[in-house]
C-alpha cells in the first residue's frame, strides 16, 4: 500500500499533443531523481517505458465497430483496473530515484475517469503542458502524420519538407485545441500544479530548472534528448501556405507570425 506522504512527491504531466511533453518527459527520465514514463493509457504498446504500458484488451483499430467495441471494453477495463495499475507504478522502485511520474494525455481524462479521480484526490503534482500558438500545435500535427516523423534524435532533412494542408481541418483542430486548453486549467483548477508552455522550451535550462524546482530535486544542466521537427518559419514546409494565411487571418491572425 503507497503512503499517502510518500504520494506527495510523486507527479505526472498533463498535455495535450504536440505541446513538448515527450522531450520534457524523456529528458526528466535523464535526471538521477526522477523516474518519468511515457503515456502509460496509450492503446498502443510502442510507450516510452513500455513495462508499465497499461494491459489492454484487445488491439485498438483504425476505424469502424471494431474499434468502438475497443472503447467500450477498454473503458470498462480501465474502470477495473487502472487505478490499481497507477498504485504499483508509484510504489514501484527501478533504478533507486526517489520521484516517479509520468504522461497523461487529456483525452485519457475521459477515456478512464477513475485514473483522473485517484490523482485528483491524493494531492500529485501535476505539470501541465500548453501551447500558446494553437495554430502552430494543430499545424505540428498535421505534419507528423503526413512526414510519418513525430520526434528525432537529431535535426534532420524532414524540417524542410512540404506539406499540403488542408485549411478548413486545419481551423477546425485549431477550434478544438483552444477548447481543450480551456479544459486543462478548469480540470486542474485547485491542484499543485506548474504550468509549462512549449514556448517556454526555448529557454530550456530556465524552464528545467522551474521544473526541477517544483519536483524539489537538485538543478543540473540537461540537453533535451530530441530535436525538433519544423522549421522556425512555418511557411517553410507548408505547400499552401497563402491558403492557410487566408482561412485564418479573420479568426487567428496573432498567431500566424
Amino acid at each position: 500500500m503507497i503512503k499517502l506522504d510518500m504520494m506527495n512527491s510523486h507527479f505526472f504531466s498533463l498535455t495535450a499533443p504536440r505541446s513538448g511533453s515527450t522531450v520534457l518527459t524523456r529528458t526528466l527520465d535523464q535526471h538521477p531523481e526522477i523516474f518519468c514514463a511515457g503515456e502509460l493509457f496509450h492503446p498502443g504498446d510502442e510507450i516510452y517505458h513500455p513495462e508499465w504500458h497499461f494491459p489492454f484488451w484487445g488491439t485498438k483499430k483504425k476505424k469502424g465497430i471494431s474499434r468502438k467495441f475497443f472503447s467500450i471494453t477498454n473503458y470498462v477495463n480501465g474502470y477495473l483496473f487502472a487505478v490499481n495499475h497507477i498504485k504499483r507504478f508509484y510504489a514501484a522502485r527501478e533504478q533507486n530515484k526517489k520521484i516517479r511520474g509520468f504522461k497523461l494525455m487529456i483525452a485519457h481524462v475521459k477515456d478512464f475517469p477513475t485514473v483522473w479521480n485517484y490523482m485528483r484526490q491524493n494531492n500529485f503534482k501535476v505539470i501541465i503542458l500548453t501551447r500558446r500558438n494553437t495554430f502552430k500545435e494543430a499545424l505540428s500535427s498535421f505534419r507528423a502524420r503526413q512526414t510519418g516523423v513525430f520526434h528525432s534524435e537529431r535535426h534532420i532533412e524532414i524540417m524542410e519538407q512540404k506539406v499540403y494542408v488542408n485549411p478548413p481541418l486545419l481551423k477546425k483542430r485549431i477550434d478544438e485545441l483552444e477548447a481543450i486548453n480551456r479544459s486543462i486549467f478548469d480540470l486542474t483548477n485547485d491542484m499543485d500544479k506548474l504550468v509549462i508552455e512549449y514556448e517556454d522550451l526555448d529557454d530550456w535550462q530556465n524552464t528545467l530548472n522551474k521544473v526541477f524546482s517544483f519536483l524539489q530535486v537538485d538543478r543540473i544542466d540537461m540537453q533535451p534528448v530530441l530535436a525538433k521537427t519544423s522549421s522556425n518559419d512555418w511557411r517553410d514546409g507548408v505547400e499552401n501556405f497563402k491558403e492557410v494565411e487566408d482561412i485564418l487571418q479573420t479568426v487567428y491572425p496573432h498567431h500566424l507570425g
